[in-house]
């Protein structure tokens, strides 16, 4: 059995059948980066379970379901509602924002054309398309640890607020920057594996940024050169 990190999820979410389960066992068994996905996973879903229950205001109960008898349509409305209200409450930590962002890495990067819509190699026409927008970028590189910057878009989470995804190619290999403009919740800097990705989290020239990729070794060298770039650049401009 390949890696799969759907199956992953699934097996954490007690959706295998039992030979799928025996699969899944052996599999892990040999496999540490799919360990490393499940204990993410497992870790995601107890913090989650562990968030304090939301109080609605008095007499909500009894207001919805009055709606509900009017309009018996709204009933499909209440999972997209408790979606919503969950992703609200976990959006500021860090490691459920990874786990969007290592979503978002795959889809983009499987599709037969990367869905960018600013194409570019030159760091300068990136920064200025997100800051035509009203998104300031920290100094981004061209390339660093052999990977070339190809494209950006903005990247649509959960809690419908977005984030700057800047896509970094080289062979076979792919990054993703991504510029996540708020603070997350706990944790000054978080690394792991989420989704089968590798994920790194971590401030830069007061930035909030994730890298997601390919490898773990990818991340640190990426991040040494964000990080001389953006200090080198602070200096420079302290002079």
């Amino acid at each position: 059995m390949s890696c799969d990190p759907e199956r992953v999820t699934a097996y954490v979410d007690g959706a295998l059948d039992q030979a799928g389960r025996a699969e899944m066992d052996a599999h892990l068994a040999g496999c540490a980066t799919c360990r490393e996905q499940e204990s993410f996973e497992r870790t995601l879903r107890a913090r989650l379970q562990a968030l304090p229950p939301i109080e609605p205001r008095p007499g909500l109960e009894e207001r919805v379901r009055r709606r509900l008898r009017r309009k018996g349509p709204l009933r499909f409305a209440l999972p997209v509602a408790a979606a919503l209200i969950l992703a609200l409450w976990a959006r500021g930590a860090a490691p459920f924002v990874a786990w969007e962002l290592a979503l978002d890495h795959r889809k983009c990067f499987h599709q037969q054309r990367l869905p960018a819509k600013v194409w570019s190699s030159d760091p300068q026409v990136v920064t200025a398309w997100f800051e035509s927008q009203g998104t300031p970028l920290p100094l981004v590189p061209a390339s660093a640890a052999g990977l070339d910057l190809v494209g950006a878009r903005y990247c649509p989470l959960l809690d419908v607020s977005r984030v700057a995804h800047l896509y970094y190619e080289g062979g076979e290999r792919q990054l993703s920057l991504f510029v996540v403009p708020r603070r997350l919740r706990g944790e000054a800097g978080w690394s792991g594996v989420a989704a089968g990705q590798f994920v790194r989290v971590f401030r830069v020239g007061g930035t909030q940024v994730a890298l997601v990729g390919d490898t773990r070794d990818d991340l640190v060298a990426f991040e040494g050169a964000l990080s001389t770039r953006v200090a080198w650049n602070a200096t420079a401009a302290a002079r």
